[in-house]
């Protein structure tokens, strides 16, 4: 038996067949999706496997049956395989340029014109799009297929830069604007890409458009489930395993605290994002890499310069309306961090109709905050590392006060131009992101019968409760945690419970003092 294929960086459903790689059968959905629908929109994070699925889908409009052999849709009867024209236009390597950008969508027009007999023309773009389409369906009786790859890419990197945003979508919105005028000819359109711009903005024309992002029908039409992950990369899961020297229960747990988490719909299953998760089982290594794919630094200079306290920001309660039906071009932060993929849902409320969010699993939260830090500590990488395993290992022995000194040498040799006039929750945000930053088990703002602990941090020995005051003192946090009796709800634990009150000064940048008491000795 042949050792399995990993699919690393393969978009093409041609390619994947043909070269041997493992598959999940979408073929099912997505067979439901093209003869259910006319004109789509899927929203999916960047490398959720979107351009594979439009792949799929021109493999099946053109007919191309051998490439579904021993798939569901290739062993389903009644399928229609008659071929018809497929039109794909891909901006995956779009650049936020308006030469480059009219460029590309030339060489697309000047390729579909050649390859089906138009005459080629100097007329604007929309109006060759509309009579490509138009001549295609005359030449042959049948409609045409559209898929439009990306359509977002340079919209989502200049959101930044209004001035060649406004540019970028001034150029494309005629474009989309064809495939509502061509209607009577076309069979099936679909666009994908990150983000939703709401159709007064960017498809005012395109009323015909049905958005499939949120639908429990498709949920799972990108991504891997939990089932499709040991039916199709249970050969990988193994030999991951028995490198570690783990079992495979063990070896699942690992892969779904990393990869797991993603949920698009009120009902969807658990989604690992494939990206990570085929390249952590070819390599045998838990890997960090979507955010080595590509994260944009305004995105970040966005969350550190909100004036929102970054644990609320990080899993925020929003309305179902608001989740659905706002734009990323709204600015809103949140739905930005949503449509992204740097948020997704954890739960749904019918009864209040709204949503709750959150990192979907320890890929992405790692990823957040070690890109975050820089930004609040001025330090690289390699000097976060170093200091954060000192923290680490002082966490896990229960040593209290060596944790908090070695916090406050780290906090002190942060730049005072990243610290100047900032308030009390810039100190507990450059806190949260340090602590959530050493795998251990934190949560903030926790409710009790008597009040709100700052925060609470577990580890497999220790539970530690802290409490912190800028400008006032340890002693007062110190008389909070004990007021409010914070220990009780953990004096059932069995671990020891550690509370630290700790004090920030404005003046020094850093914690100017703390006080360590132990509660249940």
């Amino acid at each position: 038996m042949s050792p399995l294929k990993f699919p690393i960086g393969v978009e093409s459903f041609e390619k994947m067949r043909e070269g041997g790689y493992a598959y999940a059968d979408k073929t099912e959905v997505i067979y439901r999706l093209v003869t259910n629908s006319n004109c789509v929109f899927l929203s999916r994070p960047r490398r959720f496997g979107k351009s594979l699925t439009l792949s799929t889908i021109q493999a099946y409009f053109e007919g191309r049956k051998e490439l579904f052999e021993g798939l569901w849709l290739g062993e389903a009867e009644g399928v229609d395989w008659t071929p018809r024209a497929v039109l794909r236009l891909n901006f995956v390597s779009a650049v936020p340029n308006e030469a480059s950008l009219k460029a590309l969508v030339e060489q697309h027009l000047a390729k579909w014109e050649r390859d089906h007999g138009v005459a080629a023309s100097s007329l604007p773009v929309e109006l060759r799009f509309y009579n490509v389409i138009e001549q295609i369906y005359e030449k042959t009786g049948r409609k045409v297929v559209v898929l439009i790859d990306e359509y977002d890419k340079v919209l989502v990197n200049t959101l930044h830069d209004e001035e060649t945003h406004e540019l970028m979508k001034s150029i494309l919105k005629p474009l989309y604007s064809v495939l509502k005028r061509a209607d009577n000819y076309i069979e099936f359109a679909m666009l994908t890409g990150v983000s939703r711009f709401s159709k007064l903005s960017l498809f005012s024309d395109l009323n015909n458009l049905e958005d499939i992002s949120f639908d429990n029908r498709y949920c799972t039409i990108c991504g891997l489930t939990e089932d499709e992950l040991r039916r199709y990369f249970g050969e990988g899961i193994e030999s991951f395993a028995k490198e570690l020297k783990i079992g495979f229960d063990e070896m699942m747990q690992i892969l779904k605290q990393n990869y797991d988490g993603y949920h698009f719909s009120k009902i969807c299953p658990d989604i690992y994002n494939p990206f990570s998760l085929v390249n952590a089982l070819s390599q045998k290594s838990i890997l960090h890499r979507w955010f080595e794919s590509g994260t944009p630094t305004f995105l970040l200079e966005r969350i550190r310069n909100s004036d929102e306290d970054i644990r609320e920001l990080l899993s925020p309660v929003v309305s179902a309306r608001v989740l659905m039906n706002t734009s990323i071009a709204d600015n809103n932060l949140i739905n930005i961090l949503y449509q992204t993929g740097y948020l997704t849902i954890k739960s749904y409320d019918a009864e209040m109709d709204e949503y709750t969010l959150g990192l979907p699993n320890r890929e992405v939260s790692v990823g957040v905050y070690e890109n975050l830090l820089p930004f609040y500590t001025g330090r690289d990488v390699a000097a976060n590392d170093n200091v954060l395993r000192k923290i680490r290992r002082c966490i896990n022995g229960g040593d209290a006060d060596g944790f908090v000194s070695l916090l406050q040498s780290y906090m002190a040799g942060i730049p005072y131009t990243l610290t100047e006039n900032k308030s009390e929750r810039y100190f507990e945000n450059n806190l949260f992101v340090i602590l959530s930053l050493l795998g251990f088990e934190i949560s903030t703002e926790v409710e009790t019968s008597a009040g709100r602990i700052d925060a609470v941090l577990k580890t497999p020995k220790y539970i530690y409760i802290l409490e912190l005051k800028l400008n006032g003192t340890a002693e007062e946090a110190m008389e909070q945690i004990r007021r409010k009796r914070y220990d009780l709800p953990y004096r059932a634990d069995g671990r020891q419970i550690i509370c630290l009150g700790i004090s920030f000064s404005k003046e020094t940048r850093t914690i100017h003092r703390w006080i360590v008491v132990p509660a249940n000795l």
